[in-house]
């Protein structure tokens, strides 16, 4: 069961509008960590993005405008300032959806050909893999992001598919040996 066309065409609409890339540099990492967001107040179309890729949405509160968001009233007083009934004016809900390493690559991979704005993201699939460790020490988790993506429908680079059939190969023969 493949993810329709119009399912990564509609992902790919809102990665061009709501989508970022981030690079995080942990010191308890060997290899910057990219990681694809999407930011939204629409919370459905994060919930959306989760559905489709097996992760959590990540919900904010709303909350307070701080000082300097506040604006200043220009219209109806000689003189610029805050009102003070703007003391309960918030800022909206914001519903984040990320996705990292080699279930980021995936995605990507899968959305290239639907992509109209370019964010690094040839660049950042070419790192990660690269960087990505498929045995040993630290590939359970990449292995689980694999499966939990072609289990929903994705496509895996060879690479990655490989590995995973490898990984389960092996599973498989130590369960039954």
């Amino acid at each position: 069961m493949a993810i329709p066309i119009a399912k990564l065409g509609w992902m790919a609409g809102i990665l061009d509008l709501r989508g970022r890339l981030l690079v995080k540099k942990n010191q308890m990492r060997n290899t910057p960590q990219f990681v694809l967001i999407a930011e939204t107040k629409e919370v459905a179309i994060v919930r959306g993005l989760s559905s489709l890729t097996g992760t959590k949405a990540e919900l904010q509160a709303a909350r307070p405008l701080k000082d300097f968001m506040r604006r200043s009233c220009a219209e109806h007083c000689p003189e610029a300032h805050v009102h003070v009934e703007d003391e309960d004016r918030m800022m909206p809900r914001i519903a984040r959806w990320s996705i990292t390493g080699a279930g980021m690559v995936t995605v990507l991979d899968n959305l290239l050909p639907f992509l109209m704005v370019d964010r690094g993201y040839e660049e950042a699939i070419e790192q990660v893999s690269r960087d990505t460790t498929l045995t040993g020490q630290g590939s359970g988790a990449v292995m689980a992001s694999l499966k939990r993506l072609r289990d929903l429908g994705w496509d895996l680079p060879a690479r990655y598919a490989r590995a995973l059939e490898a990984a389960e190969a092996a599973k498989e023969a130590e369960s039954d040996g």
